[in-house]
């Protein structure tokens, strides 16, 4: 029986730093998915910050602490990262005020659970606070809410509702269990949860649908990680039906949330070349060479889907990874990388 493997996890803190270097270590760490400020100047010389974070393979999980600080996403940092999740927020301390880019207020209180995507602005003001949040790509919400786009934008659910605590209960076990959670089950686990945030934030939801992709859920996971394991060889639906025992109906159905079975494949070999191209273990293999190794004949198709995926060409991603991981480097030796959770937050961008 194969030896199990933990979950990969980082972490990072602002102690190592003093004065005005404390805020700018962390407003370096989380600029991959925030602009941030201090609430005033003098703030920023006492500035305390703090994340574990830890990679379900399908979402992003984050305990974290932090001094009062504006948080925001305007349209050009919107424009410009590209960044398609949503962002889940159970404020176990502290909380916010601000505003959805529709101009509806926003106040969260310790114990709410808040729900923002990051494909739309936002600002805030928050409270010292301690929070526990999940990143979710935007195909996992849609397959968990039957819905190609849920408008989620400024939900909050209440410390104080039943559904709210429910899911405060989830999250807090979810937690306690990461030790235990295989990486082979991470996928399964990382499902569970968006499932269960739709159970509270759309109780009305089609129940037979839920259970029915629940089901279903464990063969995609299969052909995933199937899919995975041999991005460098040729894969077709028809080979995947064959070694599945599926027709083209029931494959297409299982695609259909994640955008067809060409385009998951499609996405998965651009993520496994992001990796390899910043990973400064791989910077002597040419573009070409990588590009091959993930399953793409063509040189020029590759680039041209690479920059349309990730908005810069596979040259400048690798040229900012090795710049990025040179300014990290101080973090870094206090075993914290930014770029590994940029990295992290980037390979959740699966249209």
């Amino acid at each position: 029986m194969p030896a199990s493997q933990p979950l990969p996890s980082t972490v990072f803190s602002t102690d190592p730093f003093e004065g005005e270097e404390r805020f700018e270590a962390w407003r370096q760490s989380i600029s991959v998915v925030f602009d941030v400020a201090p609430l005033t100047p003098q703030d920023a010389q006492v500035f305390d910050a703090s994340v574990e974070a830890t990679h379900l393979g399908m979402l992003l999980l984050g305990d974290t602490r932090f001094s009062g600080q504006q948080f925001s996403r305007q349209r050009a940092k919107v424009a410009r990262d590209g960044m398609d999740h949503y962002l889940v927020q159970w404020y176990r301390e502290g909380g916010f005020v601000g505003h959805c880019d529709d101009g509806r207020d926003m106040e969260v209180r310790a114990g709410d659970v808040s729900v923002l995507d990051l494909s739309r602005t936002l600002r805030t003001f928050a409270k010292p606070s301690h929070v526990l949040s999940m990143i979710v790509p935007r195909v996992l919400a849609e397959e968990a809410f039957g819905n190609r786009s849920p408008d989620l934008h400024g939900t909050v659910l209440r410390r104080e509702t039943a559904l709210g605590g429910l899911f405060c209960d989830h999250l807090r076990s979810l937690q306690h269990r990461l030790p235990s959670i295989d990486l082979e089950d991470a996928p399964h686990v990382a499902r569970a949860s968006v499932q269960m945030l739709a159970a509270c934030v759309r109780p009305n939801a089609d129940t037979h649908a839920q259970a029915r992709d629940a089901m279903e859920g464990v063969t995609l996971d299969r052909i995933q990680q199937h899919i995975a394991r041999n991005l460098g060889s040729a894969i077709s639906p028809e080979g995947l039906c064959n070694h599945f025992g599926l027709s083209r109906s029931q494959l297409y159905r299982l695609f259909e949330p994640l955008g067809g079975v060409a385009n998951f494949v499609q996405q998965r070999r651009l993520l496994q070349a992001f990796h390899t191209l910043v990973n400064p273990a791989s910077r002597r293999l040419r573009v070409a060479e990588v590009a091959a190794r993930v399953g793409f004949s063509s040189n020029a198709h590759f680039s041209r889907a690479f920059r349309a995926a990730f908005g810069v060409s596979p040259t400048d991603a690798r040229a900012m990874a090795l710049a990025q991981t040179a300014s990290a480097a101080l973090a870094e030796a206090e075993g914290f990388s930014s770029v590994e959770y940029a990295a992290w937050m980037r390979t959740l961008k699966v249209r």
